[in-house]
């Protein structure tokens, strides 16, 4: 990846630059917003968690560069401030008002693709945290479980335990 360092004197891992700093970020962006918009369920959050997340990140590009894994503590800036937001809102709708949302009342009309889409990000945005990051990282971000552990700041036991459950959970509302 051209935003690590090259040379083998130097620390793997760590950002040399404030323009390779400046790519990773650029990099990031629609990941972060991805990641907001499944922790808030809603656009014009995101975009502002994305705005506070690049706002803070850039405070704290040091630290962000000597990390083993910068894209992850992005991402926990971001999931951080979701978070604070999502508190603060505590616009919770219940799973029955969102299925209502989208036509579906009582199981008996068929869902298309894209509702079943809408339901299965519906069971994700009400699993545990921990569940709900694991599965959206790993599963629609493609993230490593290494990459995972370290933003949930667990191990990829714990990780992997996380992702079962959370599947085995959303197989068994669908």
């Amino acid at each position: 990846l051209s935003f690590y360092r090259q040379t083998s004197s130097e620390t793997p891992g760590v950002l040399n630059t404030d323009t390779e700093y400046i790519t990773l970020i650029t990099e990031l962006r629609d990941t972060l917003y991805r990641l907001a918009r499944s922790i808030l369920a809603n656009d014009a959050e995101a975009e502002d968690v994305v705005q506070d997340t690049l706002e803070r990140a850039w405070t704290l590009r040091a630290s962000i560069a000597e990390s083993d894994y910068p894209r992850a503590y992005v991402c926990r800036i971001a999931h951080n401030i979701a978070i604070d937001r999502s508190r603060r809102l505590s616009k919770q709708s219940s799973f029955s008002e969102q299925l209502t949302s989208i036509g579906i009342s009582d199981g008996r009309s068929k869902a298309s693709i894209s509702d079943m889409t809408a339901i299965t990000l519906s069971l994700i945005s009400r699993l545990p945290e921990r569940q709900r990051i694991a599965i959206h990282m790993r599963d629609v971000e493609g993230y490593e479980l290494e990459e995972i552990a370290s933003m949930l700041e667990c191990d990829q036991t714990s990780v992997r335990m996380n992702l079962s459950r959370a599947r085995k959970s959303i197989r068994e509302q669908l």
